[in-house]
Order: structure tokens, then C-alpha cells, then sequence
């Protein structure tokens, strides 16, 4: 039997998230505290950018496969799974508001019934969803828990989430597997199972590898450019290696940017810090990232110098559609 699915935070990956399991088949209720998102969203309208999401809201609304609401008890009275979408907030800083997303669970949990199973999505630091799982098992022991850290790419997300290359999931232990796999067989059949602490693991390292290697690879082309090298035909180089390979991250560019990557390689240095494990790559990512960021700038004084109140204009204000 096909589950129905409450799919709970409503922004870019809960609306995606909602809107391709109706497409799929399921049917899902999609709740959030925000009344004036919920309003706009059963309406057909997304509250972020993302090309062809608009058109496959309408069409679960259409169909009768997709709803909304911003009532708990409407939406998990007869789910037997929820689904956990929130995106974490982060500050200036990249530190993620954790609490704020554990506010917005508890808020919801005297709704949750009896035998749910609770699928975490959100961004959050390792060990929580094992929390979670030992907070609400107090108060009823027939809840089932699995965390399975969201993979979406701004711009290509309705793809990747029902495309995957594979799915990670985490599990509190083997006799969740089943009810899982049910979850995502449309979907996927390429399932990457390990512990709930190994899955945020997975999330905290992947995110991390990636902004290291930005770092690295824009480290590289600025010293390219003062010995003579072609960046871009150092990159071919790199790529033409099997131990690199054509799809990894070694296109010198811009820095990156707070939020995704930066959120979890911050998740990375304040474990280490608290547990005492020296990091010393991690924290010179972002100290060669806060230098990138000063290229675009450097260049540009050095490009005006002589001009009196010079002119700039900037093309491309965003990186998705």
C-alpha cells in the first residue's frame, strides 16, 4: 500500500519534496506553520524559484494527490510517515539555527500518531535525529525513525530528487529498512544504508569535500595566474585523471557562498572543536575562501587604477534560473 506522506517545511525542499512524490504517485499533505506560504501554495504558487516546480504543484492540486495546511492535526491525523523538509537557517556566520528547527517539531508532536515513521531531511548536525528519536520515544514507543539527508541541486532539483544516483538513508536499526524501502521504491532502488550518525556523516563530509576542493582549485588558478599557467588547461589536466575523473569539483571560479556548503564544513569545526580533534584543513577552507573573495575586487582596482570615479557594472546577480 502506498503510504500517504506529510512532508513538513515548506520552502525549496519541502516543496520539491511534495510536489514529486504526488507526481509519483503518492499521496501527501504538505504542512507548514506559515499561513500566508500555505495560502500561496494551494493556489499553485512556490515561494522560491525552481523551474517546473509551479507547474507540478498544480498538478497534485489537480489530481487530488496534493494538499496543504498549516493545521498539525489536519495533516498528521492519517499520515503514516512524515517527512521532515525544513531548510535549516543559517546566520552571516554559517552557524545553523538548530533550535529553531527542534521548535518547529515539537510543535507538531501531540499530532504525530501512533506507528508514524519520522523520515529526517533537513540539514542538521550529526546525532540530532538520534535525539529526536530518544525524546519522542518517551512518550510513544511504536514511532519508527530515519534520516536521509537531502542531495538537491538548485536550478536541476525536480530531477535529482526523483532521479537520484542513490539514496543515503540512515536507520535507528533494521526493522525500519522495510517500511523505507517502500518509501522510496519509486523513486530509487540504489539505497545506501547505514546508522542515523553515519548518514549526517555523509552529509557533513560530502558538503565539506566539495567546498575544499573550491578552495583548493581557485588556490590553484590564482597561482596560475602569476606564473603564466592557463587555469582552464591545468583543469583538462586534472580531469583526464581517473583518480579526479571528469566530474569533480576543479573548475576555478568563485568562492562559494554561505548557506549549503559552508553550513556543513561549519558543522564539521565546531564538532571538531568540541570533541578535541585537531581540523586544520577545515578552518583553512574558509581562510582561502575569505581570500578568493577579495579576488573579483583586486582585479578591479588594479583595472581602474588612473581613472577618476570609475563605472562598474555587474553581470549575473544569481547562479540558478
Amino acid at each position: 500500500m502506498t503510504p500517504k506522506v506529510c512532508v513538513f517545511g515548506l520552502w525549496h525542499l519541502g516543496c520539491v519534496t511534495a510536489a514529486s512524490l504526488a507526481s509519483l504517485g503518492y499521496s501527501v499533505v504538505g504542512l507548514d506553520f506559515d499561513e500566508v506560504r500555505v495560502a500561496n501554495l494551494t493556489l499553485g504558487r512556490p515561494p522560491i524559484a525552481e523551474p517546473g516546480l509551479a507547474d507540478l504543484l498544480s498538478e497534485g492540486l489537480q489530481s487530488g494527490k496534493l494538499s496543504f495546511t498549516h493545521d498539525p492535526r489536519t495533516a498528521c491525523s492519517d499520515s503514516t510517515v512524515i517527512w521532515v523538509t525544513f531548510d535549516t537557517p543559517v546566520d552571516d556566520e554559517d552557524h545553523a539555527d538548530v533550535e529553531w528547527l527542534t521548535r518547529q517539531l515539537e510543535a507538531v508532536r501531540s499530532a504525530v500518531g501512533a506507528h508514524t515513521l519520522v523520515v529526517v531531511s533537513s540539514q542538521v548536525p550529526v546525532g540530532y535525529t538520534r535525539e529526536l528519536a530518544r525524546r519522542w520515544l518517551e512518550h510513544d514507543s511504536t514511532l519508527q525513525f530515519a534520516c536521509s539527508p537531502e542531495n538537491l541541486r538548485l536550478g536541476e532539483a525536480l530531477r535529482v530528487f526523483r532521479e537520484p544516483e542513490r539514496v543515503v538513508v540512515g536507520l535507528v536499526d533494521q526493522s525500519v529498512r522495510q517500511r523505507v524501502e517502500e518509501l522510496f521504491t519509486w523513486v530509487t532502488s540504489r539505497m545506501v544504508w547505514m546508522s542515523l550518525e553515519s548518514a549526517e556523516m555523509t552529509k557533513h563530509a560530502l558538503n565539506a569535500f566539495l567546498a575544499t576542493s573550491v578552495a583548493y582549485t581557485n588556490e590553484v588558478a590564482r597561482l596560475c595566474e602569476r606564473v603564466g599557467a592557463d587555469a582552464a588547461e591545468v583543469e583538462r589536466g586534472l580531469r583526464s585523471d581517473p583518480r579526479i575523473g571528469p566530474r569533480a569539483y576543479v573548475s576555478p571560479g568563485a568562492p562559494i557562498g554561505g548557506g549549503t556548503l559552508a553550513r556543513d564544513v561549519t558543522y564539521l569545526r565546531e564538532l571538531a572543536s568540541r570533541t578535541g580533534v585537531g581540523a586544520p584543513l577545515l578552518t583553512g577552507v574558509f581562510e582561502s575562501n575569505q581570500l578568493h573573495a577579495r579576488w573579483a575586487y583586486d582585479h578591479t582596482r588594479e583595472s581602474v587604477v588612473g581613472i577618476s570615479a570609475p563605472r562598474v557594472a555587474l553581470l549575473g546577480l544569481t547562479y540558478k534560473p
